[in-house]
C-alpha cells in the first residue's frame, strides 16, 4: 500500500512539473506559435524510474491540465500532435533502454535519435493530414498567405522545428539523467 501511495505521489509530483515546463521557460520559434518546452524532462525520468506505463501518465495528466490552465483554441488542435510526438519519441528511448537495468548514454542517445527522426516523421504526417486542414478552418489560417505551399511549410518549418526539438530533448535530458543518476537508481530499486 505504501508503495503505491508513493509511485501516486511521484507521479503527480513529476506531472506538475511538467505541465509547469510547458508554460515556463517556452522557447518561441517558427511563426511565433510552435514553441519549444522542457516538459519532456520529468517524463523521461519517470520512465527511468517507474517504467513506461507511469510516463505516459505523467504525460497525459500534464496535457490535461495543460488544456485546462491555458485553453485556447490553438492549444486543442496542438495538443494531440505534442502528445502523439512525445509518445513517439518516448517509446524509441523506452525501445533501447528497456532490457538496461540503468541509464546507459550510448543506448539513450540512439533512442533518442531515433526518437527524433520518428517524431519528425509523424510531425510530418500530422500536420498534411490533420493540423494544416484545421488550423485553414477554424483559425483561418493559410500557407498561402506566409507565401509558402506545403513542400515549403514542412522543409522550412516542421522539419527544423522537430529535428531542433528532438536535440533539445535528448541534450537536456542527458544533462539531468547523468547528474540524477544515483537517485534515480535507488528510486528505481523501490518501485521494481
Amino acid at each position: 500500500m505504501n508503495q503505491k501511495i508513493n509511485r501516486l505521489l511521484l507521479i503527480t509530483i513529476f506531472t506538475a512539473i511538467a505541465t509547469g515546463f510547458m508554460i515556463f521557460p517556452q522557447i518561441p520559434m517558427f511563426c511565433g506559435f510552435m514553441k519549444l518546452d522542457c516538459s519532456i524532462v520529468p517524463i523521461i525520468i519517470i520512465l527511468y524510474i517507474l517504467g513506461l506505463k507511469d510516463a505516459f501518465w505523467v504525460l497525459f495528466l500534464r496535457s490535461i491540465l495543460k488544456l485546462m490552465i491555458n485553453g485556447e483554441i490553438s492549444s486543442y488542435i496542438g495538443m494531440p500532435m505534442n502528445v502523439i510526438a512525445v509518445i513517439s519519441f518516448i517509446l524509441a528511448i523506452w525501445y533501447f533502454q528497456r532490457e538496461t537495468a540503468k541509464f546507459t548514454l550510448k543506448k539513450f542517445m540512439l533512442g533518442g535519435i531515433v526518437g527524433t527522426f520518428l517524431l519528425t516523421f509523424v510531425m510530418i504526417i500530422l500536420n498534411v493530414i490533420y493540423a494544416l486542414p484545421i488550423y485553414e478552418k477554424v483559425m483561418n489560417f493559410k500557407l498561402v498567405n506566409m507565401r509558402m505551399n506545403i513542400k515549403q511549410w514542412i522543409l522550412l518549418i516542421i522539419l527544423p522545428f522537430n529535428l531542433i526539438q528532438g536535440i533539445l530533448w535528448i541534450s537536456i535530458s542527458v544533462l539531468v539523467l547523468t547528474l540524477l543518476q544515483p537517485i534515480i537508481s535507488k528510486q528505481k530499486i523501490k518501485y521494481k
